[in-house]
């Protein structure tokens, strides 16, 4: 904006209003209800920078959460041809016993076949395998299970390779104490 006499907008002319502003004369000036809404608002729009920030951890965290679990610890569930296979695995008095149910949701599946699984701890040779029916009802899971003595130098990790009419795949799940 052009000022008179090349001077800045800024300044004043002798005899007209000039406002002086200061930022906390005014806020002082403000009711207490004010104040308290200011204060509590604050928090995060005094720095857009620290915004920006905690938005990218939060989308950090959340990427993590998602995909570390797929990424770094193996997968304890899958789904095969209709049919969900899920493995858990717990260490009691000495033995460490794991189990996988494998269950459909829909009534007379494509066609009756074969599980088989063959079961072992992370980190140890003996293997124990088993083959039964798939199930053919949905609510009627059939359960494959195997027991292993547990030792101090176990990776604590139970493992399962899984076959279903064909499709193969690798379950893994750490050892839960009981």
């Amino acid at each position: 904006m052009a000022s008179k006499g090349g001077r800045m907008p800024e300044s004043h002319d002798p005899g007209q209003h000039h406002f002086h502003y200061n930022r906390e004369e005014r806020e002082a000036m403000l009711s207490d209800e004010t104040k308290r809404i200011m204060k509590k608002s604050k928090l995060f729009t005094m720095n857009k920078r620290n915004m920006i920030i905690l938005a990218d951890i939060a989308i950090i965290l959340l990427f993590t959460m998602i995909f570390a679990p797929i990424v770094l610890g193996g997968r304890s569930s899958a789904r095969i041809d209709g049919f969900r296979a899920s493995l858990k695995a717990y260490e009691y008095d000495g033995t460490v016993l794991v189990s996988m149910k494998v269950e459909t949701k829909t009534d007379n599946p494509q066609e009756a076949g074969l599980v088989s699984a063959s079961f072992y701890i992370e980190g140890r040779d003996e293997t124990i395998d088993t083959v039964d029916l798939l199930p053919s009802e949905a609510g009627k899971p059939r359960v494959l299970r195997a027991e292993f003595k547990a030792s101090d130098d176990d990776k604590k990790k139970a493992m399962v390779d899984l076959e279903i009419n064909g499709t193969k795949r690798t379950l893994s799940i750490g050892v839960k104490q009981e």
